[in-house]
């Protein structure tokens, strides 16, 4: 440290020394290891909204009279094929 120029710290000015860049540290790796784990979440919501999107559009080509909004039976079987049920 600047401020002790040869001058042994003790043990309680270590900590003092070291704490913050140690505990700034282990929170960006945490952060880090976070982010990483939740990319094959994204990914798998990513893949059930594109499936649910083609097979809404799939089932209005095919009955474009359905009703409109939410709730709407097209939309509820997209979900129920996406899900494989």
């Amino acid at each position: 440290m600047t401020d002790h120029k040869n001058q042994s710290l003790s043990a309680r000015e270590m900590v003092r020394a070291h704490a913050y860049p140690v505990l700034a540290a282990v929170s960006s790796l945490s952060l880090f290891a976070m982010a990483l784990l939740l990319i094959p979440q994204a990914v798998r919501h990513h893949r059930f909204n594109r499936c649910v999107d083609a097979q809404i559009q799939m089932r209005d080509a095919i009955n474009p009279g359905s009703q409109q909004g939410p709730g709407r039976i097209n939309e509820l079987k997209a979900f129920q094929h996406c899900e494989g049920r």
